[in-house]
């Protein structure tokens, strides 16, 4: 049984986050969004990042047709609530649920 509140839609586009309190540096992850909804994004990310971190999250490919109220936002600020390791075309990535904090 599905426990969301919100409906999750299909999205695969090109992402780059950065620590908060590191924006102004060139330090930035690369990585995929894979679905959005109103309260955050489920990611494939190229670096694992602890829970509780707060990442500014920038889309740089196209929303796909989705509007913020479907929960596409193309800067958002998120909270990492988990990341587990996966193997994406023979590559390690993080799948990362992301909670916006801005609504």
């Amino acid at each position: 049984m599905e426990k969301r509140a919100n409906r999750r839609h299909a999205i695969d586009t090109a992402i780059v986050c950065s620590h908060l309190a590191t924006v102004g540096s060139c330090e930035t992850v690369d990585g995929r969004m894979r679905n959005c909804c109103v309260n955050g994004i489920h990611a494939e990310l190229k670096a694992v990042f602890k829970a509780g971190t707060i990442l500014v999250v920038r889309a740089t490919g196209s929303s796909r047709g989705y509007s913020r109220d479907e929960g596409f936002r193309s800067l958002a600020l998120a909270e990492v609530k988990w990341s587990l390791p996966r193997f994406v075309e023979g590559d390690v990535c993080y799948a990362t649920g992301l909670k916006y904090l801005v609504v």
